[in-house]
């Protein structure tokens, strides 16, 4: 009997949240990892480790915990992508064992430990999931039981806190990074809806939230007034940003994680089955057959030129040719699984395999080896 898609969304999340958790059982955590570049460094959330690393060389700068040094209120796991602005890193440190988090603010420079949001004596947030974003005066973080809330980078002082309004389905959980448009912050939640906030206030914007029919898991796609988001009903949506309106849907073959990379005409995506289509903008198929990846390609793919990278979780990396789909090259990276978007730094493509002995690798474009980041 087919499975209602409401069952199949419950059971992927407590499969997720599963992974996470194990990290707190003794066994090894199945989260991924969150890149960001920022003036050619590469920032690093690597489940029990922070690192900044040189994109060029692969040489770490800082890690964080330190060495020789204390995590305190901020120990235990990682796995948000970093946001920076100005002389701060802000990551989000979870507790596995309770699903708790921490706003941690640190130094650029040299990663110590500058702030902690909320302080050890207050009650933590909730587990958050979704990349941290700055508009570069404040920065944004969504919890898994549905708050949004905007700080001061350099003091960690909250400007406003938001719970977002429930749906029917308990909490407005987010997973998806959002997105900053204008005067708009835009939110996806696993109970199906998009919200947009206002950024200054988190006061809700659109009339009413847009509405998929399956959950949003993976991070937003924004292109001009068009905002594009993957859902577990197997579609990709294009939202108009002005109200939350649907422009046009696109069925994929399973469920679509992450938004699409947008290159010039096209979209490319990606879905839970493996394959990878180009769109043009009205959601028509542009390659004469989708490319069928080696396993689920949960991670948007990277568009570089005319070369399309594409991570799927069986540890391969693929290189596409932009125009037709067709493969030029594949790197095998198993045991490692690609969970997480690759990004380019440096001329480097560079990726953060889980489950791997490296923490991070770096290729060249034509994904002969640069360097390897040890665990």
């Amino acid at each position: 009997m087919r499975m209602s898609l409401w069952n199949r969304n419950i059971l992927k999340g407590l499969w997720m949240l599963a992974g996470v958790a194990l990290a707190a059982c003794g066994g090894v955590p199945t989260s991924w990892p969150g890149m960001q570049v920022a003036d050619q460094t590469l920032y690093v959330a690597n489940l029990d480790q922070v690192l900044a690393v040189d994109p060029q060389s692969g040489q770490e700068r800082w890690r964080f915990p330190p060495k020789d040094g204390n995590a305190g209120a901020c120990g235990v796991v990682y796995h948000a992508a970093p946001a920076v602005v100005a002389g701060r890193v802000l990551i989000a440190a979870e507790d596995p064992a309770t699903g708790e988090s921490r706003l941690c603010g640190l130094d650029r420079e040299s990663g110590a430990l500058q702030w902690v949001y909320p302080p050890a004596e207050q009650p933590p947030l909730g587990p958050i999931f979704a990349g941290l974003i700055s508009d570069g005066t404040q920065v944004f973080a969504g919890t898994g039981d549905g708050w949004v809330i905007a700080l001061d980078p350099e003091t960690g002082q909250p400007r406003w806190r938001t719970r977002l309004p429930e749906a029917g389905r308990g909490a407005a959980r987010i997973w998806a990074t959002p997105v900053i448009s204008g005067t708009l912050l835009v939110v996806g939640t696993m109970d199906h809806r998009l919200l947009a906030l206002d950024r200054e206030s988190g006061g809700l914007r659109w009339p009413a939230p847009f509405q998929a029919q399956g959950a949003i898991a993976g991070a937003l796609t924004l292109d001009g007034e068009t905002l594009y988001v993957g859902a577990f009903d197997d579609h990709l949506y294009a939202v108009d940003l002005g109200g939350g309106q649907e422009r046009w849907r696109f069925r994929a073959g399973h469920w679509v994680w992450d938004g699409p990379a947008v290159a010039g005409d096209r979209l490319i995506v990606g879905d839970m089955s493996g394959k990878v289509w180009a769109l043009d903008r009205q959601g028509r198929p542009i390659w004469a057959q989708p490319f069928q990846a080696n396993g689920p390609v949960r991670a948007r793919p990277l568009v570089v030129g005319d070369r399309v990278y594409v991570a799927d979780e069986a540890g391969w990396l693929h290189w596409l040719n932009r125009t037709d789909g067709t493969k030029v090259k594949s790197v095998n990276l198993a045991p490692g699984r690609l969970l997480t978007p690759s990004v380019v730094a440096a001329d480097r493509i560079v990726v953060a395999p889980t489950g791997s002995p490296f923490r991070v690798i770096a290729f060249h474009p034509d994904l002969s080896e640069a360097w390897k980041l040890a665990r």
